[in-house]
Order: C-alpha cells, then sequence, then structure tokens
C-alpha cells in the first residue's frame, strides 16, 4: 500500500523537470530579454532593444551610441 503513495510524485517529477526547462528555471540563461530576434529585418528593432536596455540602466551612453553606430 505504501508503494502507491509514491506512484503521483513519480509522474510530477518528469512534468516539474519540463516545466524548469521550457521556462529557464532558475538560472534563466534562455530567456534574455534584450536577445536579437535573427529573423527581424533591419536595424530598427536592434536600436529600439538598445534604446530599452539603456531605459533599464544595462547599458551606458557610450555603449548605447556605440550600438546605435555599428547598426547604422
Amino acid at each position: 500500500m505504501m508503494m502507491f503513495l509514491w506512484l503521483p510524485f513519480l509522474f510530477l517529477i518528469p512534468f516539474a523537470i519540463l516545466w524548469l526547462a521550457r521556462s529557464g528555471g532558475a538560472m534563466g540563461c534562455c530567456s534574455a530579454p534584450h536577445a536579437v530576434n535573427p529573423q527581424s529585418p533591419g536595424g530598427a528593432d536592434a536600436v529600439e532593444i538598445a534604446r530599452q536596455r539603456l531605459a533599464r540602466g544595462e547599458i551606458t551612453v557610450a555603449e548605447f551610441e556605440e550600438i546605435r553606430r555599428l547598426i547604422s
């Protein structure tokens, strides 16, 4: 009888692992908010992303200007 109490946990563990893998888990390595979409055409999106990163304080004004210069 005690053996059957572990069955729900055996089914929940794979789902928990899948959920953590898809959501980035505690590391958050795969869900970077500033990742560039390689399918987006042109540099307008990249400049907007750089502008948002500047607003969040992730990059300095000098880094923003360098990014804008490289994209244009």
